[in-house]
């Protein structure tokens, strides 16, 4: 191949890469991250409405132990579908499973957390561990008065 081929090749080639670079963005996902963990967690998809409020990293932590929370606010519409495909994870007067949801809801208020979403709404839970399944676990309670989701995470 000659200098001079070899050049248009590699002109084309810088062609090529510089026009995908918008297609990529056009069909990357840009949402918050923190939408697409709770989405990847659950594995359930959020529609677009669903907005990050406020959000509470563990402490630093040389095992990764500790509890994280974040708040999303909600379309009042999109809420039904969001339980529809949560409906194998709901808590129904499991009592361990409120407990370390409780637990973990206490622990991120005492860190400064504020949340006005009570615990007696609708809960949903899953372990995280198998053979610690209150131990490591994320959870969601979803308020429909305040259009609000509250994820918390729990690693013991």
């Amino acid at each position: 191949m000659s200098d001079k081929r070899f050049k248009r090749v590699l002109i084309l080639i810088f062609v090529i890469f510089l026009g995908l670079i918008p297609v990529l963005f056009l069909f990357s996902d840009n949402r918050e991250q923190s939408v697409k963990e709770v989405e990847n967690e659950f594995k359930i998809k959020f529609p677009p409405s669903v907005k990050r409020i406020r959000e509470l990293k563990k402490e630093p932590s040389f095992h990764g132990d500790g509890e994280a929370a974040i708040l999303f606010s909600v379309d009042k519409n999109d809420i039904d579908k969001i339980k529809s495909e949560l409906k194998d994870c709901k808590v129904e007067g499991e009592v361990e499973k409120i407990d370390a949801i409780e637990t973990c809801y206490n622990s991120v208020k005492r860190r400064g957390f504020d949340t006005s979403i009570d615990l007696s709404n609708e809960k949903y839970f899953k372990s995280t561990n198998n053979t610690n399944p209150y131990g490591n676990y994320i959870a969601l309670v979803i308020d429909n008065e305040k259009c609000e989701i509250l994820f918390l995470k729990g690693d013991t």
